[in-house]
């Protein structure tokens, strides 16, 4: 990856910087074939180590979700490529160093009513201390279900108003929502339909 171009001194920290119209509603179809293709299983918590059936730490008070795991190959170049290219354009905010994707893509969907993901962090801790920035996908439309927004702590609780905004702007069909990975988030519960979304986390050297 580039290194991204040094912004004003005073550009404020923002909790999340969205992307919008990165993919089409024909590119986020494609990219839901490709993770259902893949076989979605229930979603056990992330240790950014090796995990087996019989070793996938599996906690339903905490996620409640399928996922399925999407390797970079010649077919979904074109996914990373673009996800890549919306990080740079992400961490002109954040001024990280990256070194980009070094994980398997994650499609989750939250395909019940009460499907869901609590307040959790994606880094900092032990094997996935090289995550930096986190991207999430849109990729259901709006219409396609009720509840399943993503939230983001510093965003909740005294200002409804702007979180509502906030909330919104995570919900539209083929946006990327970029975040520092030690960002407190969730994802509310489905009330009816499915949400499908897609999840990268780029790397770099573990903060110091």
């Amino acid at each position: 990856m580039t290194p991204a171009p040094e912004p004003p001194d005073d550009l404020p920290y923002e909790a999340r910087v969205v992307v919008p119209g990165v993919f089409t509603a024909a590119q986020c179809r494609r990219i839901i074939d490709t993770g259902l293709a893949a076989g979605t299983q229930p979603a056990a918590l992330e240790t950014g180590e090796a995990e087996t059936e019989d070793t996938a730490a599996l906690d339903g008070s905490i996620r409640s979700s399928q996922v399925a795991w999407i390797p970079r190959t010649s077919e979904t170049e074109w996914i990373h490529a673009a996800l890549e290219s919306s990080a740079e354009q992400a961490n002109q905010r954040y001024r990280f160093d990256l070194t980009g994707i070094e994980e398997e893509l994650q499609f989750t969907a939250y395909d019940r009513p009460g499907a869901f993901y609590t307040w959790h962090q994606d880094g900092l801790d032990a094997g996935v201390s090289r995550r930096k920035l986190s991207l999430v996908v849109q990729l259901s439309a709006g219409s396609d279900h009720r509840g399943g927004t993503l939230e983001f702590f510093a965003l909740h609780g005294d200002a409804p108003d702007e979180n509502d905004i906030a909330s919104r702007s995570t919900m539209r069909r083929g946006s990327v929502v970029a975040f520092p990975s030690f960002e407190y988030h969730r994802v509310t519960p489905i009330e009816a339909g499915t949400r499908y979304s897609l999840v990268a986390w780029v790397g770099g050297p573990p903060f110091r």
